[in-house]
């Protein structure tokens, strides 16, 4: 049987990486460090800038990139989402056989671009070095609603540390994602084929289930009813994110001593994408404290 893919981490696109971190802290995580990432020369092995710095709220399973683009290139690989608004741009799924990941996205017809080597330096928690990572991306045209990729990690032991996945809202885990489209049930069906995952139709649109996450796609009108009186993005776009946390009631605590407006409805709370660098961000969790 084909691996089925998890949900590896989500990542925010924007130009201010201090605005993107301090944004986050407001809502109760503790970003790592800006870094600055690096890929590989394909010839030579040598590093080389990717013209981006990033910072990471590592959580238990999965986690989000926050991520500013130093270039204006139409080039970079992040270009083409970038030109259309600062936010959500990013949806990595994790493997451990990058090569049959690609070789089933070939397959497929959605166009996966050569596998890569990316890298950054850890300097956090009792482990420091160079993470390694192995990745491809999809070309645009075969994932308009943001870049998506797929990635193995050579190095988990340096990015997933206790040090940095403990954060003062209590977050645990990356959900899901929200996405929005004006066909949902084709977007589910095209998500499902390239991580082998399973989708099925739900009364709003359409989910998806990966080995260690899931994917809603819902219509602009969809997406509003879940998240009342946001503005939906334009389609088809990546628009909100689910994190579960220990426990609610700390979410809310930590969200009101920053004055950050949160919505809830008795099992999550919800803020809006202005709050969020770009993104619907939904807690879930425990609420019984509240």
């Amino acid at each position: 049987m084909a691996e089925t893919a998890c949900l590896d981490h989500v990542g925010l696109v924007g130009r201010d990486i201090g605005a993107m971190t301090a944004a986050y802290r407001r809502l109760g995580f503790a970003p790592t460090p800006p870094q600055p990432l690096m890929g590989r020369d394909p010839a030579t092995g040598v590093a080389v800038s990717l013209q981006q710095t990033s910072a990471h709220l590592v959580l238990e399973s999965g986690y989000i990139e926050l991520s500013a683009v130093h270039t204006d290139s139409p080039d970079h690989h992040l270009a083409t989402w970038l030109a259309r608004r600062e936010g959500m741009h990013i949806l990595a799924f994790g493997v451990e056989d990058i090569r049959a990941a690609h070789d089933r996205c070939a397959a497929g017809g959605l166009a996966p671009r050569p596998i890569a080597q990316a890298s950054r330096l850890i300097a956090y928690g009792g482990r420091h070095g160079e993470a390694r990572f192995e990745w491809f991306m999809l070309e645009p045209e075969s994932s308009p609603e943001g870049l998506v990729c797929f990635v193995r990690h050579v190095t988990p032991e340096l990015v997933f540390q206790p040090a940095v996945q403990r954060h003062p809202n209590g977050a645990l885990a990356l959900e899901g994602m929200y996405l929005v489209a004006t066909d949902p049930p084709g977007l589910a069906q095209r998500l499902a084929a390239m991580t082998a995952g399973t989708w099925r139709a739900v009364p709003d649109g359409a989910r998806v289930e990966v080995a260690r996450g899931w994917l809603e796609c819902l219509d602009p009108e969809a997406l509003q009813r879940r998240f009342p009186g946001s503005a939906a993005p334009a389609c088809p776009s990546m628009a909100g994110l689910s994190v579960r946390t220990r426990d609610l009631a700390v979410a809310a605590r930590c969200l009101a001593a920053t004055g950050v407006r949160a919505r809830e409805d008795g099992r999550r709370l919800w803020v809006e994408a202005r709050d969020c660098a770009g993104c619907l961000f939904e807690f879930t969790g425990d609420a019984s404290a509240r």
